[in-house]
């Protein structure tokens, strides 16, 4: 080991996609704050909720794009919200990083001169290459500082401060040096402002989720919306603030190596033993440094090798929490392009913070010739779909029009698919740091070329996941979506470079003669297109599709028997160690390509080939789904750890694989073109006809009649109960779609009304005179189908009255005395809760041989809870028989024409 005075050690680690990580983060918390205040804030999330309620009752699922323009202006308010969030946790970050260096000065206002420690200080700055703005200078502090640390903001060179105690020991090596070249790896770092920031990144999320629910709580109290939206956001906030102490800790653990580099392995470990280094009162989990303990005995073994188990469980929960958080702004904000502009944004933020956080450590770790490789594969899997099941359950709001929260089987499921997708992102960076190791290239560019590469790569895995989020809501729309657009989009087509890519990793085996390396893995090769191709060409040749539904599924088995054929040259050759892992991915890309060839050529010489279709059928379908099933293969054919010893060259031992082979193929082609594999074939999509679909609101049940009587002519004559029953169904045939007829409630008569004069008018007392002439009546309630949030409704009552008889005058009279005496009213339940109603007057309809109308503005609740509401009480005498008409409409307007519309229908209803 070299001794004090040595060169500067290996730099330290520069933890840049850490920072990263926690930035991100903070930005989803962010979003989630945003999204819970905006749900919190009744006149924001009211306004949003009706619009939801309408647009999906006027537009029905089949007019999705209606549907989008019709909720874009409230979708893009709430998203403004959600991303005035995001900025909020930014500039509270932004405001750490400027105040805290402030603060780090305030405890330096007594300073020390201490000459010598300056010149000591400047010789280690100068033997570390620290010039220029990156010298750091030394600040000597008076008590009560007793603890080494380093300072700096944006601008400006950092400051190194010692305590008295150490920097009076200049001359000491073994006392001054080490933590002089500890705080100099920070400096070397060159992260000292946003180690400054992580320290107050910790307590940000949780009060930033606390204030954003204030109001929710002040007027609602603790309810299951808050509660599952402080949740999700608690999670976020409990994983940046590990994610952040895990990185300060790190930090040190880095500071301490650099020292031990410089040959203070010795010295180090004596001043850690003696309590000079600060003490961690925290738990090991918050605690911004390790224990000194701890670090002593770190710096007396290996460094372990970097991006295990944990790292990898940190990246993975952070990269699926800030996609689901993108996903949900990018969808507000863009509601009319959420298909096109959505998904590409959330895949590719995923994919970034994958590549990020894995790549440097994985780079790190093939350098190192570490193995392992399944325990940062398993974490990114683990912590992808642990947050998948999260984000599952208690979504941040997003673009589908309302939460959705899945059951717990469902957000299982996501979860699973979720976690073999990142597992596959981790296993192609994997493969690309092997890669990069092997080759041994230049620095120029390969960096940032392996960076575009592995985040290309990531972005085509991980394609398929908006659609699986899906699932919760329309399983089998996701379904069609894998098994029908997935081929037609681009990212996966990248697929089609993997040869290129692997085809560099050959080199692994070059020490080996081609001729006797190659021959075995050729005639795989052939036997396995033969078998597949073979099978599905005899398929198609004795038994040939008869109708559309029939073809449709041979087209995907098809698909799905190419990309098994080389599917199972990859298997075989891997897992069976005929060969390495770049040939066994270049010969099982060139079984899948040959096999979907010779179908595409097929199709040619008989006369099936139609134009592109033809193509992505054959070609373009079965390379994707075996670019997927390779990308799933690669973190088990990553993980397997390395052949012990030369491999061996015979030629026995790569045509052992020809059999192996053989029988995997047949056996898969079996399944798939005999009993068939469950679940992976979806029937065409129905294609809209332009038929009218059926009207929401059921027949009514025509109601034997109990009184029969005369049949006299006209709209006044006395009906009987199936007539007048029929009279108020004849409604149902002018309501549009999202209506239905729930059960009739009866009229509560117990409300108290303030001021008293105003109950006549209220409880329609007017009319009950005209009961004991009563001979038929008969009433039909009609509703809205409830929305998604349950927040606008609008109603219909329709009651036909038949008397004995003729209806007098004086009755309509009488109501238009009442309502004149009134102008407003409250209404008072039992239970203390209080309705407002204006009264006002509009022209009744021109119907019937008298007609009158009253017009009601109603409020309940105020401030965050005020509801409020129009309704109209419309009546109509035509000899024997009333018909009146109550509309009311709750968060949205009254739909005047369609009131004028069931009022004529009634009426014109009692001619039969």
């Amino acid at each position: 080991m070299t001794g004090p005075g040595a060169g500067p050690g290996t730099p330290p680690d520069r933890l840049g996609w850490l920072y990263t990580l926690v930035l991100a983060s903070l930005i989803s918390v962010g979003i989630s704050a945003g999204g819970l205040y905006f749900h919190a804030d009744r006149s924001l999330a009211r306004p949003w909720a009706v619009a939801v309620d309408v647009c999906t009752r006027v537009h029905p699922a089949e007019q999705s794009a209606a549907r989008e323009r019709c909720l874009a202006g409230q979708f893009g308010r709430r998203g403004a919200v959600m991303a005035t969030g995001a900025g909020i946790a930014l500039g509270g970050a932004v405001v750490l990083v400027l105040v805290l260096p402030l603060t780090d000065r305030r405890r330096l206002r007594r300073r020390l001169t201490l000459p010598g420690a300056q010149e000591r200080f400047v010789e280690l700055c100068d033997r570390n290459r620290l010039v220029g703005r990156h010298r750091p200078r030394l600040v000597v502090a008076a008590p009560p500082v007793r603890q080494a640390y380093t300072t700096g903001g944006v601008l400006g060179r950092p400051t190194v401060v010692l305590p008295a105690a150490v920097a009076v020991a200049h001359a000491d090596p073994a006392r001054f040096d080490p933590v002089v070249e500890h705080e100099l790896a920070h400096v070397l770092a060159r992260d000292v402002a946003w180690a400054s920031a992580v320290r107050g990144l910790i307590w940000l999320p949780v009060p930033a989720v606390l204030a954003a629910g204030l109001l929710e709580v002040a007027f609602f109290g603790l309810n299951a919306t808050y509660l599952a939206a402080l949740g999700r956001t608690a999670l976020i906030a409990v994983v940046a603030a590990l994610l952040a102490a895990g990185l300060l800790r790190r930090r040190e653990r880095e500071a301490d190596r650099y020292a031990a580099d410089a040959g203070h392995t010795e010295h180090l470990v004596a001043l850690l033993g003696t309590g000079t280094a600060r003490p961690t009162r925290r738990s090991w989990l918050l605690a911004r440094h390790p224990a000194p303990a701890v670090r002593a005995a770190a710096l007396g073994r290996p460094a372990d090798p970097p991006g295990g188990w944990t790292h990898g469980l940190a990246v993975g929960a952070v990269a699926m929490l800030a996609m689901s958080s993108a996903a949900a702004l990018v969808g507000d904000l863009f509601l009319t392009g959420q298909a096109t502009v959505g998904p590409p944004v959330a895949v590719c933020v995923g994919s970034v913070l994958l590549n990020l956080g894995l790549l440097p450590t994985l780079l790190r770790r093939a350098t190192a010739g570490a193995g392992g490789w399944w325990r940062p594969v398993l974490g990114v899997a683990t912590g992808f779909a642990g947050a998948a099941f999260i984000a599952t359950a208690l979504p941040v709001p997003g673009s589908s029009g309302v939460t959705a929260r899945a059951d717990v089987s469902v957000a299982m499921l996501v979860a699973a698919l979720a976690g073999a997708l990142a597992a596959a992102v981790a296993g192609l960076c994997v493969l690309l740091a092997r890669l990069v190791v092997a080759l041994r290239p230049g620095p120029a560019g390969w960096r940032s070329a392996t960076y575009l590469v592995a985040v290309a790569a990531g972005v085509a895995v991980l394609w398929p996941l908006p659609a699986l989020a899906s699932v919760p809501t329309d399983g089998q729309a996701a379904r069609d979506w894998l098994v029908f657009a997935l081929p037609r989009t681009g990212w996966p087509l990248l697929a089609l470079l993997v040869p290129v890519l692997v085809g560099l990793l050959l080199r692994e085996g070059h020490r080996r003669p081609a001729s006797q390396r190659d021959r075995g893995i050729v005639a795989a090769v052939l036997i396995a297109v033969l078998i597949g191709a073979g099978a599905a060409i005899w398929r198609t040749e004795l038994f040939p599709p008869d109708t559309l539904a029939e073809a449709n599924r041979m087209a995907q088995q098809r698909w799905l028997l190419c990309a098994l054929t080389g599917w199972a040259v990859l298997v075989v050759l891997a897992f069976g160690r005929h060969a390495g892992v770049g040939r066994a991915l270049t010969a099982g890309w060139l079984a899948g390509t040959a096999a979907a060839l010779s179908q595409y050529l097929h199709a040619l010489l008989t006369g099936r080939a139609d134009g592109l279709g033809t193509v992505e059928a054959h070609l373009l379908a079965p390379l994707v789904w075996l670019g997927y099933l390779v990308a799933f293969t690669l973190p088990f054919l990553v993980s397997r750890p390395p052949v012990p010893g030369p491999d061996p060259s015979s030629s026995d031992r790569h045509r052992s694989a020809v059999p192996a082979v053989a029988m995997l193929a047949a056996a898969l082609a079996v399944a798939v073109l005999g009993p068939g594999i469950p679940g992976v074939y979806a029937p065409v999509p129905a294609a809209p006809n332009g038929a009218a679909a059926p009207s929401a609101v059921p027949a009514v049940p025509p109601v034997p009649d109990a009184t029969p009587g005369p049949a006299r002519p006209g709209p006044g004559r006395l009906l009987t109960r199936a007539e007048a029953r029929r009279a108020a169904g004849a409604v149902r045939a002018v309501l549009p779609r999202g209506w239905r007829v729930p059960p009739d409630r009866a009229d509560s008569g117990s409300s108290r009304i303030d001021p008293s004069a105003c109950r006549p008018l209220a409880m329609d007392s007017y009319l009950d005179r005209l009961g004991k002439a009563e001979r038929v009546r008969e009433r039909i309630r009609y509703a809205t189908v409830p929305g998604p949030t349950a927040t606008a409704s609008t109603e219909l009552v329709v009651e036909i009255r038949s008397h004995a008889a003729p209806v007098p005058v004086s009755v309509l009279a009488e109501a238009e005395s009442s309502r004149r005496a009134c102008p407003r009213f409250t209404a008072r339940g039992a239970n203390g809760s209080a309705i407002r109603f204006a009264v006002g007057a509009k022209p009744p309809p021109t119907l019937g041989e008298q007609s009158w109308r009253v017009d009601y503005r109603l409020t309940a609740g105020s401030g965050q809870t005020r509801i409020t509401g129009q309704s109209a009480f419309v009546i109509v005498r035509a000899g024997h028989n009333l018909v009146t008409v109550y509309a009311s409409a709750i968060e949205e307007p009254l739909d005047e024409r369609l009131l004028g519309a069931a009022v004529e229908a009634a009426v014109a209803g009692l001619t039969g």
